[in-house]
């Protein structure tokens, strides 16, 4: 526990330190990021098995035009991996957004759009069920530890929920909330 406790301060002292060093970022033009997060996965209707799965959150990517330096216009993948009936699947999002720099290091976003699940891609296609469509929801918020000219790394949370319709009747609703590092280049 010591080590846990000295390990934190640690890091709180160096993101200190990091953040002193901030340079004033140029948010313009196009723009990408990803990010690397764990997660939990909740699925509140249409599984009858574990309805609660955790793991680490990829591909999170984003990219899209910065319309104003305090707004953005992103497409993100969101989404999460769990297991059902033996096979690997994966419950994404692609959601267009708007985000907003509220402050200079904190930012909000939300969006609205497709869902999607399918199948992990290392999975067969012989081993798992087709791919079906529907409609998801993100609210997003971060907060940049790091700022330089042209990128930013930040530490962020989401909430994607999303609600398909499956082929043999009824809907998979599922809501995942991940916390996670994200890089931004500008």
């Amino acid at each position: 526990m010591k080590k846990l406790i000295f390990i934190f301060f640690v890091s709180l002292i160096t993101t200190l330190n990091i953040q002193a060093q901030t340079e004033n970022p140029l948010r313009k033009g196009f723009t990408v990021g990803v990010s690397l997060n764990g997660s939990v996965l909740h699925f509140t209707e249409g599984m009858s098995e574990d309805p609660t799965q955790g793991g680490i959150s990829l591909p999170n990517l984003k990219m899209g035009w910065f319309v104003s330096p305090r707004t953005a216009i992103y497409v993100n993948t969101v989404g999460q991996i769990y297991e059902s009936e033996g096979v690997d699947r994966s419950f994404e999002g692609i959601i267009p957004s708007i985000q907003y720099w509220a402050t200079d290091k904190w930012w909000i976003s939300g969006g609205y759009g497709a869902s999607l699940d399918m199948r992990a891609l290392y999975e067969s296609e012989a081993d798992s069920k087709k791919s079906e469509w529907g409609k998801g929801v993100l609210i997003s918020t971060g907060y940049e530890v790091l700022q330089r000219k042209k990128w930013a790394l930040d530490i962020q949370s989401r909430l994607y929920m999303g609600r398909v319709t499956r082929s043999e009747g009824g809907n998979l609703d599922a809501t995942n909330f991940s916390v996670g590092v994200g890089i931004t280049l500008f």
